[in-house]
């Protein structure tokens, strides 16, 4: 299965100069929970605002346009590749392993309609920041649970059937 994994303000804020916001260890602790143990996807921007070093106990795969640009960054868990439509076919539907796309922006674009999940953290306070979430149509998916926290609302979408 294809999951989307993100938070976002109100006002649909998901970065600010290739960082976070916020700081909210709740918000963080949730991102870890879902992901440990799991294949994540991020574009090369993304990957970059980690140092360029891959999240620990996950299968990182990053997708850019050009993985050469990437040489000579080697780790255990790490994968570079441009082929999105391998991914898409490895991963989409229930049958097969789950991929969680983690971002940034443009590569949940390229995923939002074949995801079969969203796991959305509505970040509750606002804040200012230069990256905003596309203004997505959810009408394929319906909300099948909310958590809330102090800071933030955990939103849990499956795609209609």
């Amino acid at each position: 299965m294809i999951k989307l994994v993100y938070a976002q303000t109100q006002d649909g804020v998901i970065g600010d100069d290739n960082k976070l916001p916020w700081s909210i260890p709740a918000e963080m602790k949730h991102f870890r929970q879902t992901t440990l143990h799991k294949n994540v996807l991020m574009g090369s921007k993304t990957f970059v605002s980690m140092n360029s070093r891959p999240l620990k106990n996950r299968l990182n795969i990053v997708l850019t346009r050009n993985p050469k640009k990437f040489e000579g960054i080697e780790a255990e868990n790490l994968i570079f590749t441009s082929d999105v439509d391998a991914l898409i076919k490895k991963y989409q539907g229930p049958a097969n392993d789950d991929l969680y796309v983690i971002g940034g922006n443009e590569i949940f674009t390229i995923f939002f309609d074949c995801a079969d999940e969203i796991i959305r953290s509505m970040i509750l306070e606002n804040y200012q920041g230069n990256v905003k979430i596309s203004n997505y149509n959810f009408e394929n998916f319906k909300k099948i649970n909310t958590i809330k926290e102090n800071e933030f609302e955990i939103e849990y979408f499956e795609r209609k059937k």
